[in-house]
């Protein structure tokens, strides 16, 4: 392999780049030994590849960067599953979105929450847009079954102990209350999995429904539940210039 830094790319960001799935995916499949740089077996994700010259073969395949990167912004709605494919034949966020690619979402909203959602086969920029580090804002409105007290909603952006690990924090927009139930919206930063249905459920209370307005600056008020659109190359370039400005 050439010693040239400046032409070499790290190997798990090389096959995210080359549409495989996230940073994530791609580590999992280099360490299993399942990729081959030049016929030898490379286990460790941070070698480095030069796209010029070297050979990446998965599945018998030559993996080579994608040049015919998608990008969709799809306004998820309920009974639907953020994966690429289920066991159980439910509808997945794919079906919603036809392309000729291989893409898969930016992370992902439970089964019965809707909103904004990614689609991309950009791996690198998925990789960026999802890891806690890079603080991404995400804009919520939630649904609470009962008064969520001024206590409470104080004490939500200190943050409220949900598992063993940090605190889980989100920043309180606005509120209402209502006879049976409580209206908050709401920014999440990092994105655990079932984050403010477990916030809430920390203080005793049950979240009925959720929506993701927000996704860093896009929005889908325009688009209606199930519909998608391709984002705009300015949206694009927005996106990337977030992810990379950490």
């Amino acid at each position: 392999m050439t010693e040239n830094p400046e032409e070499q790319i790290r190997f798990n960001r090389y096959l995210a780049m080359a549409g495989l799935g996230s940073r994530r995916v791609c580590d999992d499949l280099i360490q299993k030994g399942l990729v081959t740089i030049n016929s030898q077996v490379e286990s460790n994700p941070a070698t480095r590849v030069n796209p010029a010259t070297d050979v990446v073969i998965f599945q018998g395949k030559q993996i080579v960067l994608e040049a015919n990167y998608q990008y969709y912004l799809l306004n998820k709605p309920t009974q639907v599953i953020t994966t690429t494919n289920d066991p159980y034949g439910r509808t997945t966020i794919i079906d919603l979105v036809p392309s000729k690619e291989r893409i898969y979402p930016v992370g992902r909203l439970d089964y019965d929450t809707t909103g904004v959602i990614i689609l991309t086969n950009d791996g690198d920029l998925a990789y960026s847009l999802t890891h806690p580090k890079f603080q991404i804002p995400k804009t919520y409105s939630v649904r609470v079954l009962g008064q969520v007290s001024k206590d409470d909603l104080d004490r939500i952006p200190l943050g409220i102990n949900i598992e063993a690990k940090t605190p889980a924090i989100a920043e309180i927009l606005d509120y209402n209350y209502f006879e049976r139930f409580t209206e908050i919206r709401l920014i999440l930063r990092e994105g655990r999995k079932r984050e403010i249905k477990r916030i809430f459920m920390a203080l005793g209370h049950k979240v009925v429904k959720l929506h993701r307005e927000q996704f860093a600056f896009l929005r889908v008020d325009d688009l209606p539940l199930g519909k998608y659109r391709e984002l705009s190359n300015t949206e694009i370039a927005k996106l990337k210039e977030l992810a990379h400005g950490h």
